[in-house]
């Protein structure tokens, strides 16, 4: 398949910004298709994968109705070495756009990228070309500051993971029933690892709070039928087996029973 180089395209203009997180992070995030209708509701209904490597990957998505419906196919290439990936719209709304993007270190945990917006043609007027590159850099502005909450939210459990010696309790009193937040998601830390303890259709539910997929924050995840939802890619989990419904993933280990014992809520053996 052929690719338009950037000489042979008008250059828009671009999107600079400084991101708090390391190129482990960011390289993860470009090849990362599978996050893009969950972390970016509001940029993508749906995404289908068509094919996919280390050279990057190639997918269908669908807009939400709200920004206006439609299709694209889309193909990331990406330049592992050189931190750069080229993201082209083959085929639907937009086709022939491409948008570069070069990340570079300033830190151990600090990167600037640029993002670089080309047009297979130039818009018709300057006005119209202000247009098209305002909203480009409004979308990839709430696009980064969604992947920046997620990159940091991956980084803080990965630094968690090595460094958190698991705790010498396998028993742990989360206060007075009656009296806990039934609202809330309780996180608990105990020898068996991460669990979350929230009230669901009328009695208190435990399950891991961390997802074995890439450590995504199972605690905020939504229930639905039965099964707790990962906010990061959707992977979903039966709450009695612990069992990944699309088995993409292992399963959640066996949350500690839950008891109520003088009053007082526990989670543990």
């Amino acid at each position: 398949m052929s690719h338009l180089a950037p000489s042979d395209l008008h250059f828009l203009g671009n999107y600079t910004r400084a991101l708090p997180v390391s190129l482990n992070r960011m390289m993860e995030n470009a090849y990362d298709w599978e996050h893009l209708p969950f972390v970016h509701p509001s940029s993508f209904a749906s995404i289908e994968l068509i094919d996919e490597g280390e050279w990057g990957w190639r997918c269908k998505t669908n807009f939400p109705l709200a920004a206006g419906g439609g299709d694209q196919v889309v193909e990331l290439l990406v330049d592992r070495a050189s931190h750069y990936w080229a993201t082209t719209v083959l085929e639907g709304t937009g086709e022939g756009v491409q948008i570069h993007t070069q990340a570079i270190s300033k830190g151990q945990r600090a990167i600037e990228i640029d993002i670089r917006f080309y047009l297979p043609q130039a818009p018709e007027t300057d006005a119209q070309a202000a247009m098209i590159l305002g909203y480009l850099q409004a979308q990839y502005k709430t696009l980064y500051d969604e992947d920046e909450a997620l990159m940091s939210a991956r980084q803080s459990a990965l630094d968690r993971k090595l460094a958190d010696p698991a705790p010498a309790v396998s028993k742990t009193d989360l206060g007075i029933e009656t009296e806990l937040d039934r609202e809330a998601v309780h996180s608990v830390d105990l020898e068996q690892g991460r669990f979350a303890v929230r009230f669901h259709d009328g009695e208190w539910i435990a399950h891991a709070a961390v997802c074995p997929h890439m450590l995504g924050p199972l605690a905020q995840g939504k229930i639905e039928k039965g099964r707790v939802i990962c906010p990061w890619h959707g992977y979903a989990f039966d709450l009695e087996s612990g069992g990944e419904l699309g088995q993409k993933c292992g399963a959640l280990p066996d949350a500690p029973p839950l008891r109520v014992i003088d009053g007082h809520l526990f989670i543990g053996d």
